[in-house]
């Protein structure tokens, strides 16, 4: 995701690692995903279509009705990995 970010909007990213376990993603100091409040982490795509949106002065998509597993999880782990 941070590579993503950075590649498509030229913006820099950084992953900090928590210490409960919790998964925020914040944009300019405004949380705009929260693993505690949707219970899951983000699907593939998602947090990018939110900072697009958010870039463009738009609406930040709705969330899916129901999550599909996706391989987020795996890059995070293999990203904080090396």
């Amino acid at each position: 995701m941070a590579a993503s970010l950075e590649s498509r909007f030229g913006e820099s990213t950084e992953i900090k690692p928590g210490s409960t376990g919790q998964f925020d993603v914040f944009v300019n100091d405004l949380l705009v995903f929260s693993k505690a409040k949707t219970g899951r982490f983000p699907l593939e795509g998602e947090v990018e279509a939110i900072f697009e949106a958010i870039r463009d002065g738009k609406e930040p998509p709705s969330p899916p009705d129901e999550p599909r597993p996706a391989g987020l999880v795996r890059r995070i782990v293999d990203k904080l990995r090396g």
